[in-house]
């Protein structure tokens, strides 16, 4: 009983056991709100340096999202076609321009093999020739067929897309339109060629003209003296009408070599094209064939000289009508377009262009024949100097404006003129 009475607690050494047992669990609790404050404050440090982070992050994105944007913009502003191609001959890009000038949209591109998208194997072949190579870069200038049908004459260039290892990983093509070019290019020759024609006809027009002179002077004193012998007189005659007709084709020639300046006149283009067709003029449209008059809605006012528009416009109607003997359709459209950014012919690219087109369903233009109709005295008439195309397309020029042709053997043939559209700002 002793023993029993030792083992048993008293009622306070039970109290400060409890007041221990109290004291050990809120020393555990106050370490527990202390370790809960610092976690929260070390959470809270972790949230702020995470939302610097991530603003970080967003700027540097939208960063990266503007720069991807500026060049995107740069790579479809380019006036080149770019186009590029991953290893397994896809394509990953192709700009706005290289869309203009291939006929396709670049929407339809991405993604697809170039055999898939181009007749023409150009492109094909460069991006094989580029890989066979080893990553050489080579340029190609060729003439190529578009989706829409055109041929276009094209500078393409291909060169390797590199990684930082210089491992190849694609190919990249550079495409330019060189059409415009091409034919600037052929029409400086053109000009420098009939120039070149125009001073050495002149100099020659001026030696026959001075002898022929006297020959017209002789055969009018030959006249009186053979007046009562009638066949004389008739050899006569068929002198003085080979003087004339021979005078007349240098007249013709001399107006050719001769550097026209038109005058600066408000000339209304629709007026002037329907006082050819009526019987005001020199021209007679014979019954068999149709007058088709599709005009510019708004009035056509060019910056010409009337009576040599005259001219140029009714020696094109007269050839239209005799390129349809067994009658057809004669066909005049004008239309008011804006000039090329690289027209340099007219060096005005601030300018709006009327554009006159005379066209006939004759029986077309070889094109042997088609190269060479400007030239001075190449014609496919019996009759005539085969000057008036030649004059025309001076005139034209000195215009500042353009004349071109297009025919094909069995198709319509059109004569297309472009003048500059008159400018109140500038020409008054």
């Amino acid at each position: 009983m002793s023993e029993s009475l030792q083992g048993k607690k008293t009622p306070k050494e039970e109290l400060e056991i409890l007041s221990q047992a109290f004291q050990t669990f809120n020393e555990a609790t106050q370490q527990l709100q202390d370790s809960y404050d610092d976690l929260k404050e070390r959470v809270k440090l972790l949230d702020l340096e995470l939302t610097k982070k991530n603003q970080e992050l967003e700027k540097n994105l939208t960063e990266k999202e503007e720069v991807k944007n500026y060049l995107n913009n740069i790579l479809e502003s380019l006036t080149t076609g770019v186009i590029v191609i991953d290893k397994q001959g896809r394509i990953t890009t192709f700009n706005k321009t290289a869309g203009l000038i291939t006929g396709l949209t670049p929407e339809s591109c991405l993604g697809k093999p170039l055999p898939d998208l181009f007749h023409d194997d150009l492109f094909e072949n460069m991006v094989s020739r580029l890989t066979k190579t080893g990553g050489v870069p080579l340029s190609v200038d060729r003439e190529i067929t578009t989706a829409t049908g055109s041929k276009i004459h094209v500078q393409a260039s291909a060169s390797p897309v590199l990684d930082p290892d210089d491992q190849q990983i694609g190919s990249l093509l550079i495409v330019k339109d060189m059409t415009r070019i091409r034919h600037l290019e052929t029409e400086a020759q053109r000009n420098q060629r009939l120039r070149a024609m125009g001073e050495v006809a002149a100099g020659i027009a001026h030696e026959i003209r001075n002898p022929l002179g006297s020959i017209e002077l002789f055969a009018s004193l030959l006249k009186k003296d053979v007046e009562a012998d009638e066949e004389k007189f008739k050899l006569v005659e068929h002198i003085r009408s080979g003087v004339k007709n021979m005078d007349r084709i240098i007249s013709t020639l001399l107006l050719y070599a001769k550097s026209p300046r038109p005058s600066q006149q408000k000339c209304d283009i629709h007026q002037l094209l329907c006082t050819l067709l009526t019987g005001s003029s020199d021209i007679v449209i014979p019954d068999h064939i149709n007058v088709l008059k599709n005009f510019e809605e708004n009035d056509a006012w060019v910056n010409g000289d009337q009576e040599l528009l005259k001219q140029v416009f009714g020696n094109l109607i007269r050839n239209a009508v005799q390129a349809m003997p067994k009658g057809g359709e004669l066909k005049l459209t004008t239309r008011k377009v804006s000039a090329p950014s690289n027209l340099t012919e007219a060096g005005n690219d601030h300018r709006q262009f009327i554009t006159i087109t005379v066209s006939d369903t004759g029986s077309g233009i070889p094109p042997d024949h088609l190269v060479k109709i400007f030239n001075p005295f190449f014609s496919t008439k019996d009759k005539g100097t085969g000057l008036g195309l030649s004059i025309s397309h001076n005139i034209i020029k000195a215009h500042q404006g353009t004349i071109d042709a297009e025919s094909e053997e069995g198709k319509p043939t059109l004569f297309i003129v472009k003048l500059p559209s008159w400018d109140d700002e500038f020409d008054e």
